[in-house]
């Protein structure tokens, strides 16, 4: 999408309004880079569409108040659902602004059919409409985030990792048309560059130019942010970081049935899975592999030898490193969710990246290395809610798209 097509400089204006507050059209217009004709023609879309209202500042001295634009926060809400790691999900009705104004859990069990992810999904929606905390009718959009291989553009889940199962359900159709709710569908790492892009605290400009890299509680992925815009491929699809190869012959294997995969070095899983194969253990469940782990981060510490974890940090170094040498992304973001994993990589992979990444290139990219916060899921599926409704979406609801 170019940056001057009409949604999306709609998308743009209503998330500077909602990061920054109140703005003047004559500040819309210096943010967007418009003129202020095409910032008026845009609000005023904006407002008939009831996203936003016009209030009056206080005036200074003797000139007149200011007209400012600002978000309508009651004129709509989404409602957003993320699996929990443990057969639960958080399913949370939040307000035009992004403002949690409720939330409830509810069982998923283990996610392990694909086929059945309809049904649990719809059956969560329902739970928290049914709590009619807002009127169903003000609820513009939902989002599900999702562990596996989904294709955002089209709404389809290809792939969980837990699933015994594993084919193609056009999951957001399917939901949308049963719960009358536009649905917009991402995996977990989209979701955390999400919460970063939106809800975010760093200086202007490393909100919207950024890769992000989630090692999560057993797997790991990243997502990137270009110009305000998270880049999704030609598919539809959104980065597979966690498959890049970092190597070949001999590379260990990978629960996708191919060898050499970053994942397999670098993930909770990955470290889990080589650390049995040396001991000669065999994992069945997700628990025995949350077991094995933490047996390999007490060897590592007892022993003073984290050969596992230099490994780790070496090949997450290595994938970054290219990865910043071809794309320049600006600031690199790794976030993990596992305290004893990020300590015990953090300088393995900052000797890659400084070894590995061109020194021009270096020298003017931030790396970030940071714990993640739960509150991420959260924040995240919130915004992909937030983007479907501020864009108009009605994608998934049958007859439209």
């Amino acid at each position: 999408m170019h940056l001057n097509n009409p949604d999306y400089s709609k998308l743009r204006a209503l998330k500077f309004i909602r990061r920054e507050g109140p703005l003047s059209r004559v500040q819309l217009a210096e943010r967007l880079d418009f003129n202020r004709a095409t910032v008026t023609e845009l609000a005023a879309e904006l407002m008939r569409r009831g996203l936003l209202v016009e209030e009056k500042s206080a005036a200074s001295g003797r000139g007149r108040p200011r007209t400012l634009l600002s978000i309508d926060a009651g004129a709509g809400y989404a409602i957003g659902l993320f699996p929990l790691m443990d057969g639960r999900a958080t399913v949370d009705i939040i307000d035009l602004k992004g403002m949690r104004i409720h939330s409830r859990e509810a069982t998923t069990g283990p996610l392990d059919d694909m086929a059945a992810l309809p049904d649990l999904m719809v059956d969560a929606f329902e739970a928290a409409l049914a709590d009619g905390v807002v009127p169903r009718a003000l609820i513009r959009h939902a989002a599900i985030i999702l562990p596996g291989l989904v294709n955002h553009r089209d709404g389809i889940a290809h792939w969980l990792p837990s699933s015994r199962t594993h084919h193609d359900v056009p999951l957001a159709t399917l939901v949308a048309d049963r719960i009358g709710i536009p649905v917009s569908l991402d995996n977990r790492a989209a979701a955390i560059a999400r919460a970063e892009h939106w809800f975010g605290t760093e200086a202007e400009g490393q909100l919207d130019d950024f890769t992000l890299v989630a090692l999560l509680e057993v797997g790991m992925n990243a997502s990137r942010y270009a110009g305000g815009r998270m880049q999704v491929g030609y598919n539809g699809m959104n980065s597979e970081f966690s498959h890049v190869k970092i190597a070949f012959e001999g590379g260990r294997p990978c629960y996708c049935n191919s060898s050499g995969c970053l994942t397999a070095y670098a993930s909770v899983s990955g470290i889990a899975s080589e650390f049995a194969r040396m001991k000669g253990l065999t994992l069945s469940s997700l628990a025995e592999r949350q077991q094995a782990f933490d047996e390999a981060v007490r060897l590592a510490d007892a022993t003073d030898q984290p050969a596992l974890f230099d490994t780790a940090g070496k090949a997450l170094g290595t994938a970054v490193s290219n990865h910043v040498n071809e794309n320049d992304p600006g600031r690199v973001v790794i976030t993990c969710a596992r305290p004893d994993l990020l300590r015990l990589i953090a300088q393995p992979f900052r000797q890659a990246v400084e070894s590995r990444i061109l020194p021009p290139i270096l020298a003017r990219t931030r790396i970030d290395l940071r714990l993640l916060d739960e509150d991420d899921y959260r924040k995240g599926t919130a915004a992909l809610a937030l983007e479907g409704l501020y864009r108009g979406d009605t994608f998934g609801i049958a007859g439209q798209s």
